[in-house]
Protein backbone atom coordinates (compact mmCIF):
# COMPACT_ATOMS: atom_id res chain seq x y z
CA UNK A 1 0.00 0.00 0.00
CA UNK A 2 2.90 2.38 0.83
CA UNK A 3 4.13 1.82 -2.70
CA UNK A 4 0.94 2.45 -4.55
CA UNK A 5 0.55 5.54 -1.79
CA UNK A 6 4.18 6.92 -3.20
CA UNK A 7 3.45 6.50 -6.93
CA UNK A 8 0.28 8.16 -6.57
CA UNK A 9 1.97 10.84 -4.60
CA UNK A 10 4.59 11.34 -7.27
CA UNK A 11 1.81 11.62 -9.81
CA UNK A 12 0.04 14.26 -8.08
CA UNK A 13 3.65 16.13 -7.62
CA UNK A 14 4.14 16.27 -11.58
CA UNK A 15 0.72 17.33 -12.29
CA UNK A 16 1.35 20.25 -9.77
CA UNK A 17 4.60 20.92 -11.69
CA UNK A 18 3.63 20.74 -15.36
CA UNK A 19 0.47 23.09 -14.17
CA UNK A 20 2.26 26.53 -14.44
CA UNK A 21 3.33 25.52 -18.13
CA UNK A 22 0.13 24.40 -18.95
CA UNK A 23 -1.41 27.34 -18.21
CA UNK A 24 -3.25 26.47 -15.15
CA UNK A 25 -1.33 27.50 -12.16
CA UNK A 26 0.32 31.02 -12.57
CA UNK A 27 4.37 31.45 -12.20
CA UNK A 28 5.83 34.60 -13.12
CA UNK A 29 9.27 32.72 -14.07
CA UNK A 30 7.85 30.62 -16.26
CA UNK A 31 6.59 30.86 -19.92
CA UNK A 32 3.04 29.00 -20.26
CA UNK A 33 0.18 28.23 -22.82
CA UNK A 34 -3.01 30.69 -23.04
CA UNK A 35 -6.37 30.16 -24.49
CA UNK A 36 -7.29 26.90 -26.71
CA UNK A 37 -3.71 26.02 -26.53
CA UNK A 38 -4.13 24.79 -22.78
CA UNK A 39 -7.74 22.87 -23.35
CA UNK A 40 -5.47 21.13 -25.72
CA UNK A 41 -2.36 20.69 -23.99
CA UNK A 42 -4.82 19.09 -21.31
CA UNK A 43 -6.55 16.88 -23.92
CA UNK A 44 -3.28 15.47 -25.18
CA UNK A 45 -2.03 14.99 -21.81
CA UNK A 46 -5.31 13.18 -20.49
CA UNK A 47 -4.92 11.09 -23.68
CA UNK A 48 -1.17 10.31 -22.94
CA UNK A 49 -1.72 9.92 -19.45
CA UNK A 50 -4.66 7.26 -19.91
CA UNK A 51 -3.12 5.12 -22.43
CA UNK A 52 0.55 4.81 -20.28
CA UNK A 53 -1.28 4.42 -17.00
CA UNK A 54 -3.80 1.57 -18.43
CA UNK A 55 -1.27 0.13 -20.25
CA UNK A 56 2.48 -0.14 -18.82
CA UNK A 57 2.25 0.94 -15.78
CA UNK A 58 -0.90 -1.88 -15.84
CA UNK A 59 1.89 -4.10 -16.46
CA UNK A 60 4.31 -2.30 -13.51
CA UNK A 61 1.59 -2.66 -11.21
CA UNK A 62 1.52 -6.16 -11.94
CA UNK A 63 5.46 -6.66 -11.67
CA UNK A 64 5.21 -4.64 -8.26
CA UNK A 65 2.33 -6.68 -6.75
CA UNK A 66 4.72 -9.85 -7.42
CA UNK A 67 7.30 -8.46 -6.06
CA UNK A 68 5.58 -7.82 -3.05
CA UNK A 69 4.35 -10.87 -2.79
CA UNK A 70 7.78 -12.64 -3.25
CA UNK A 71 9.46 -10.41 -0.58
CA UNK A 72 6.11 -11.28 2.57
CA UNK A 73 3.90 -8.64 3.98
CA UNK A 74 6.60 -7.93 6.48
CA UNK A 75 9.26 -6.83 3.59
CA UNK A 76 10.18 -2.87 4.11
CA UNK A 77 8.27 -0.63 0.91
CA UNK A 78 12.20 0.16 0.40
CA UNK A 79 12.82 -2.93 -1.03
CA UNK A 80 10.29 -3.07 -4.37
CA UNK A 81 12.61 -0.17 -5.45
CA UNK A 82 16.30 -1.75 -4.41
CA UNK A 83 16.66 -3.65 -7.59
CA UNK A 84 19.26 -2.33 -10.54
CA UNK A 85 16.84 -1.68 -13.23
CA UNK A 86 14.37 0.29 -10.93
CA UNK A 87 17.03 2.37 -9.76
CA UNK A 88 18.68 3.12 -13.15
CA UNK A 89 14.56 3.77 -14.40
CA UNK A 90 13.57 6.41 -11.49
CA UNK A 91 17.65 8.42 -12.26
CA UNK A 92 17.11 8.35 -15.98
CA UNK A 93 13.15 9.48 -15.11
CA UNK A 94 14.48 12.34 -12.91
CA UNK A 95 17.82 13.10 -15.01
CA UNK A 96 14.93 13.47 -17.78
CA UNK A 97 12.10 15.40 -15.80
CA UNK A 98 14.75 18.08 -14.61
CA UNK A 99 16.42 18.39 -18.34
CA UNK A 100 12.96 19.05 -19.71
CA UNK A 101 12.50 21.94 -17.38
CA UNK A 102 15.78 23.18 -16.43
CA UNK A 103 17.51 22.96 -20.45
CA UNK A 104 17.88 25.96 -22.04
CA UNK A 105 15.35 26.18 -25.15
CA UNK A 106 12.90 27.92 -26.75
CA UNK A 107 10.43 28.67 -23.72
CA UNK A 108 7.24 28.46 -25.84
CA UNK A 109 8.05 24.63 -26.88
CA UNK A 110 8.86 24.52 -23.17
CA UNK A 111 5.27 25.27 -22.41
CA UNK A 112 4.02 22.67 -24.97
CA UNK A 113 6.52 19.97 -23.68
CA UNK A 114 6.62 19.93 -20.03
CA UNK A 115 2.56 21.42 -19.53
CA UNK A 116 1.80 17.80 -21.76
CA UNK A 117 4.10 15.33 -20.35
CA UNK A 118 4.33 16.32 -17.03
CA UNK A 119 0.33 16.01 -16.59
CA UNK A 120 0.12 13.08 -18.68
CA UNK A 121 3.36 11.15 -16.50
CA UNK A 122 1.76 12.43 -13.05
CA UNK A 123 -1.56 10.77 -14.15
CA UNK A 124 -0.29 7.66 -15.22
CA UNK A 125 1.33 7.36 -12.16
CA UNK A 126 -2.29 7.76 -10.44
CA UNK A 127 -3.70 5.02 -12.22
CA UNK A 128 -0.67 2.74 -11.84
CA UNK A 129 -0.61 3.25 -8.27
CA UNK A 130 -4.64 2.93 -8.06
CA UNK A 131 -4.03 -0.33 -10.21
CA UNK A 132 -1.60 -1.84 -7.72
CA UNK A 133 -4.14 -1.71 -4.59
CA UNK A 134 -6.08 -4.05 -6.53
CA UNK A 135 -3.97 -5.96 -8.97
CA UNK A 136 -2.85 -9.58 -9.25
CA UNK A 137 1.14 -10.49 -9.41
CA UNK A 138 2.22 -11.21 -12.66
CA UNK A 139 3.13 -14.88 -12.75
CA UNK A 140 6.55 -16.14 -11.79
CA UNK A 141 9.05 -16.67 -14.59
CA UNK A 142 10.17 -19.76 -12.58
Amino acid sequence: MIVCILWMAVGLLLIWRGLPYAGFRSDPAITSLHGNQRWIALLVGLVLGLGKGFTMLRKGARRAAAQIVARGERAPFWSVFLNLPMILLVAIMVAAGLTLRLAPYDPGVKAWVVGILYPAIGLALIIGGWLALSVEPLPSRH
